[in-house]
């Protein structure tokens, strides 16, 4: 009798440990599936919040380009008023006993072309009909690229180009020859041009500008060794040392490259706990 009731008493026991474990088997199994679509869920939020951070990001980086342009048009603009400022219109003859002795030539009414241009010995020189309509060209092309006509900006700056050459209005007309491509979604063929700035212009004005947007457009790309290599190069140009393009690649370096000198990856924060089941 007592051995029945020992052989009853472990069925029983066994089959409460069975159905223990259903039930732990079930928990865990229904805790995996609330884990698994937390984490889905998280995933599908950040590509969501990366893909909007990049909208905004190509909206204000397009933004600030074209604010870039029109100050430098206004200081373009500056510079010619400034310079005609400085330009005497007319000399005014006091003695023309002592003109005649002096053998001084009478100056005429100045030349609008005459932009604060002197030769050797001090007297302005007017500038040739060429340059003249090189910089009305290059105006327009800026314009026209403030309008947003960028093929139209495009034909300009293009022959501005090829007629200034190794100038520093070349240099200039190169740089939104690139703009306007990537305005144009040729990125490629931006990407190039800008490439072409360095190896052209070593020394010249656009290097720092050029090399920010060749970082910023391989962020865009996820090209971070890319990135890090042009904000490099950025931070080690002389010319660039105290341009606010310089400060700010020194923050994304900190950022991006940890003191070992290698590059950051990005980690995926956890997904939140499993709310508990009752």
């Amino acid at each position: 009798m007592t051995l029945l009731r020992t052989k009853e008493i472990q069925a029983v026991g066994d089959d409460v440990k069975k159905e223990v474990n259903v039930q732990m088997t079930q928990q865990i199994d229904s805790l995996r599936l609330i884990l698994d679509s937390l984490m889905e869920s998280n995933e599908r939020l950040q590509r969501r919040l990366i893909a909007d951070f990049g909208m905004v990001s190509g909206r204000f980086a397009s933004d600030m380009d074209k604010i870039d342009a029109r100050l430098e048009e206004a200081l373009y603009r500056l510079d010619m008023v400034v310079n005609a400022a400085r330009t005497p219109t007319k000399r005014v003859v006091i003695d023309k006993r002592e003109e005649m002795a002096t053998n001084a030539p009478p100056i005429a009414e100045q030349d609008p072309n005459m932009m604060g241009q002197e030769s050797g010995m001090g007297v302005l020189v007017p500038k040739s009909d060429e340059e003249t309509e090189l910089e009305k060209l290059y105006a327009t092309a800026r314009l026209d690229f403030q309008r947003s006509e960028y093929k139209i900006a495009f034909e300009g700056f293009k022959q501005v180009y090829e007629q200034a050459g190794q100038t520093e209005m070349g240099e200039n007309a190169l740089y939104w020859i690139a703009f306007c491509l990537l305005e144009t979604k040729q990125e490629d063929k931006g990407i190039q041009v800008l490439e072409r700035i360095l190896k052209q212009f070593p020394q010249g004005n656009k290097v720092c500008l050029s090399l920010f947007k060749l970082a910023q457009i391989s962020e865009t790309k996820t090209e971070t060794q890319n990135q890090v290599q042009y904000l490099q190069r950025l931070t080690a140009q002389p010319q660039c040392r105290e341009t606010n393009e310089a400060y700010r690649a020194i923050e994304l370096l900190n950022e991006l490259v940890g003191s070992d000198g290698k590059i950051r990856t990005q980690k995926v924060p956890p997904p939140p706990a499993a709310p508990p089941i009752h």
